[in-house]
């Protein structure tokens, strides 16, 4: 059975209690967080078998996040943990319609200095997808590993998936944020982003062009109004998305590419025969299905569902 890896952040998501701006709130619930790692819960809540690969501090909360993935069914043994430095917080503020903002605590963020050797004993295979994102390439160290593990599953023949999934308030500059994801997008047979997170890297420029020749599926999202599929040989296809009763868009991106990303591989997906031989309509809405109940209840990991769930709410 094919295996899903997942590289980056892995952090406590302080939700607030009350839809009041994060000034005014006194009261928080603590949430398994960070985008890589919403996409592996996701996946496995679909059947997926999925690893996380990343470094928490040797406190409280760190174990708190291994626990909470491994109760949700992620391999985590790959998860080490250092007394050097501190697991990463965010705390969650949210707008009207859900819409929501993160204030980070993750200076010393210990998935920031995560190395290769930390990850020797990974075994990526043929067929296996590896999955990465933006967050945790602001630091050397974590800089390091992404191309070495990019690099093994490169040579494995895996699957390769990316989703920018830009904060900018954790970036000296935006021109230093592009730069890293124009510099990681040219590793990845797929890539996920929103379409304003396109306009900003690119504008006008193709994305097959400045993204690398390597990308193959190109997944542009554009919140309630759903997603489309680019594909390197010219097909497009379209979800229009689904009407929900949002209350809270935390994990929605994460979870729509999670749902992606387990349909694809259910149809044996590999950098040879995505174009071909996997069912991109039917993995878009599944995926479009997957972002838009995760976004009817609070939190990103509680508010996701397995396909049964999922089918029964998000008609």
């Amino acid at each position: 059975m094919s295996k899903l890896f997942c590289l980056g952040e892995l952090l406590i998501d302080f939700q607030p209690i009350g839809n009041k701006p994060l000034k005014d709130t006194l009261q928080f619930v603590k949430n398994a967080g960070g985008a890589p790692a919403n996409v592996c819960v996701q996946a496995v809540k679909l059947g997926r078998e999925a690893a996380y690969l990343t470094k928490v501090g040797k406190d409280a909360f760190g174990d708190f996040l291994i626990e909470a993935l491994k109760g949700e069914g992620v391999v985590t043994s790959f998860i080490t943990q250092t007394d050097k430095y501190d697991t990463s917080l965010a705390f969650v503020s949210l707008g009207e319609g859900g819409e929501r903002q993160f204030s980070f605590y993750r200076r010393t963020a210990a998935d920031l200095h995560f190395t290769p050797q930390d990850f020797s004993d990974v075994k990526i295979e043929k067929g296996d997808v590896f999955e990465y994102g933006s967050v945790a390439l602001n630091g050397e160290d974590a800089r390091s590993t992404h191309e070495y593990l990019i690099d093994k599953a490169s040579q494995a023949g895996a699957l390769i998936c990316f989703d920018p999934n830009l904060r900018f308030n954790l970036w000296d500059s935006s021109d230093e944020l592009k730069e890293a994801v124009l510099t990681y997008a040219k590793y990845a047979d797929v890539i996920k982003v929103g379409a304003d997170e396109l306009e900003f890297l690119l504008g006008d420029i193709n994305p097959f062009e400045a993204f690398g020749d390597r990308l193959k599926v190109l997944l542009v999202t554009d919140g309630g109004k759903g997603a489309k599929v680019y594909t390197r040989d010219g097909k497009m296809y379209s979800c229009n998305g689904f009407k929900v009763n949002a209350v809270d868009t935390t994990g929605a991106g994460d979870s729509f590419f999670g749902g992606f990303i387990s349909s694809i591989m259910e149809d044996n997906a590999t950098p040879e025969n995505i174009l071909s031989n996997v069912d991109l309509q039917k993995a878009l809405t599944i995926a479009c299905k997957c972002g838009a109940y995760t976004t009817t209840n609070y939190g990103a990991i509680p508010a996701m569902g397995d396909m049964k769930t999922i089918d029964k709410a998000v008609k």
